[in-house]
């Protein structure tokens, strides 16, 4: 008899679940080491053939995202994996029916002349069109050289009415359409004018259909329709140098009870008085919104940073993310979601460090919820802030002090990082550490492993194996590691490094064998350089006299490479066993 698969009784929520674990899983894997998207994809073929009952939840995986991309006098239609369209089809109905969202592409003065709409219009007609994609993404261009004929086109008595077509059929295309990114990319418009009428009535329209709405704009003359409401997300993005995004900032307080993402990224200093002060002096809330990003500010002057005596405006806040420059000169931005927020990204500059400390924002059992706090410190921070390098870590490791994950950007003033490392032992809640452009040697790891019980993946960068140790010759490493530091690090897997060109690729590779012999679950090395090279130092160094002893510790261990690749000790060592024992050894 032959018994029913367990899968295929299963409720369509378990399989979703189920699904989302393994391409979760193997997503952490891919993105630490091979990033390979074929390996992605056959994974999930494979789950289609073990059981059918699996096929809806992947193929909305797989085709999720469908591709439009309009150019010239002539259409180019695809999907991100073209061959798996054809390949792949439920029941005969085509793969349509699993897009949740359109990525449209699209120059700006086919729309003006109606070019766009015939291209579409041949291409999806109303038996085709998406009935479950929600969200679109318009990437909206001109071409390299506006020519007179561009002139003529804007001119044109018809480019209303082409429009408002155009439009109207992206309505078919997607009739359940929520949410619209809207990104306009362009060359320098001081070069050559262009009206902003027409893109203003575009985008307009294409609005109005849509409650979360991103904007990303670069040199574009463009007017935000301020009578938007009840958005729930809104993303503002400016190269101009003058721009402070006021026109942003007017539509997030019109939109303050709904919105939930708020991102205004430009190159002037926002107004940010407006986006907290309504005009009649009294204070803007932001009760739904769950995510802040702030980027810009460069010449803000931090002498007179605004203040905002009893201000809540993000009470709710879980990810608050701020670029360059803290613009408040208070604790506004803080205010009442010690208990919400989940990520932090902040630069401590000296201003930023003073509010923080005058206000006392962070205490050792405040924020109880933060996941993973990232800070960068600030290349002209006034050492005078703080006596010592070792008081200016410990003020950083202070913000967010029960954070797992934790991220430092930027190297720390003074005689060294190796200095500090004995301050991390005071957060021995740290899980994932990143120390960006911080060169760590071999006993540096070995030092911060042992002061961090729960580290399980470090990213840093690469110093060498440091000053060895008086008397111990080079093959003898493995064994003095072994006897004076092992077993330390118990939960380290991962350690992440770029090397330099000037780096020595042999040097890395005895320290990651060295660090395996330390840490027992230690298993995974990213190191990203060249793999013919990274792999001929391994074999060799493998099974020399040195290593050979302890070839059991490292069999688990894996190698990342430039190249993406994958490489497993073990495989290494048996094909040094097969040629060995083909020499008759």
């Amino acid at each position: 008899m032959l018994l029913q698969s367990p899968f295929r009784v299963l409720p369509l929520h378990i399989i979703e679940r189920i699904v989302e674990y393994v391409i979760d899983s193997s997503r952490l894997k891919l993105d630490l080491i091979i990033r390979d998207h074929d390996y992605y994809e056959k994974l999930l073929i494979s789950l289609v053939d073990t059981c059918p009952s699996f096929a809806p939840p992947i193929l909305s995986r797989i085709f999720r995202v469908y591709a439009i991309q309009l150019t010239g006098t002539s259409n180019k239609v695809q999907n991100t994996k073209p061959s798996m369209m054809t390949s792949l089809l439920d029941g005969g109905l085509p793969a349509r029916k699993y897009v949740s969202e359109l990525d449209i592409s699209v120059d700006m003065l086919d729309v003006f002349s109606g070019a766009a709409l015939k291209m579409l219009s041949s291409e999806f007609h109303i038996e085709r069109m998406f009935p479950k994609a929600r969200t679109i993404k318009f990437s909206f261009s001109l071409p390299e050289e506006l020519e007179e004929a561009a002139g003529n086109v804007i001119a044109s008595p018809d480019i209303e009415s082409n429009i408002a077509k155009f439009v109207q059929r992206i309505r078919l295309i997607a009739p359940m359409m929520k949410k619209t990114t809207i990104s306009v990319v362009s060359l320098d418009f001081n070069r050559y004018p262009f009206p902003a009428q027409p893109s203003n009535d575009l985008i307009a329209q294409l609005s109005q259909y849509a409650i979360d709405i991103d904007y990303g704009f670069y040199f574009w003359p463009v007017a935000i329709d301020q009578q938007l409401g009840g958005l729930r997300s809104l993303e503002y993005c400016s190269n101009d140098p003058t721009d402070g995004g006021e026109q942003t900032v007017q539509l997030a307080r019109r939109n303050a009870s709904t919105l939930q993402l708020l991102k205004i990224d430009v190159h002037g200093s926002v107004d940010i008085t407006g986006l907290v002060q309504n005009d009649d002096g009294g204070y803007v809330q932001y009760p739904c919104l769950l995510t802040f990003k702030l980027y810009g500010l460069q010449s803000l002057d931090a002498r007179r940073l605004p203040v905002f005596p009893g201000a809540v405006p993000f009470p709710n806040l879980r990810r608050l993310d701020i670029g360059y420059e803290n613009p408040f000169g208070d604790d506004t931005v803080f205010r009442d979601n010690a208990t919400t927020l989940e990520y932090l990204s902040l630069n401590t500059s000296p201003v930023t460090a003073r509010i923080l400390r005058e206000y006392r924002v962070f205490t050792p059992v405040s924020h109880p919820n933060l996941q993973q706090v990232s800070i960068g410190v600030k290349s002209d921070f006034e050492l005078n802030t703080f006596d010592t390098d070792v008081d200016h870590m410990r003020f950083i490791l202070s913000i967010g002090a029960t954070a797992p994950v934790r991220v430092i950007r930027d190297p720390l003033t003074g005689p060294g990082f190796q200095s500090v490392i004995p301050v991390f032992g005071e957060h021995a809640c740290i899980q994932v550490l990143k120390l960006d452009n911080i060169r760590l040697s071999l006993w540096d790891v070995i030092v911060l492993v042992k002061a961090l019980p729960l580290l399980s993946d470090l990213h840093t960068s690469f110093s060498g194996i440091g000053q060895r140790p008086r008397g111990v010759v080079k093959h003898r490493l493995p064994a003095y590691v072994i006897a004076n530091y092992a077993p330390e690090g118990k939960r380290l897997r991962c350690w992440q490094f770029p090397l330099a060109p000037t780096d020595d690729v042999k040097h890395a590779v005895r320290c990651v064998l060295l660090l395996a012999l330390v840490c027992p679950n230690f298993d995974h090395a990213a190191i990203h350089t060249n793999s013919e090279l990274f792999m001929a130092y391994m074999k060799e160094m493998i099974t020399t006299d040195g290593f050979r002893p302890h070839a059991s510790r490292l069999r688990r261990l894996l190698f990342g490479g430039w190249r993406n690749e994958i490489r497993n000790v073990r495989a290494v060592l048996a094909a040094e066993k097969a040629a060995r024992a083909s020499r008759g050894w």
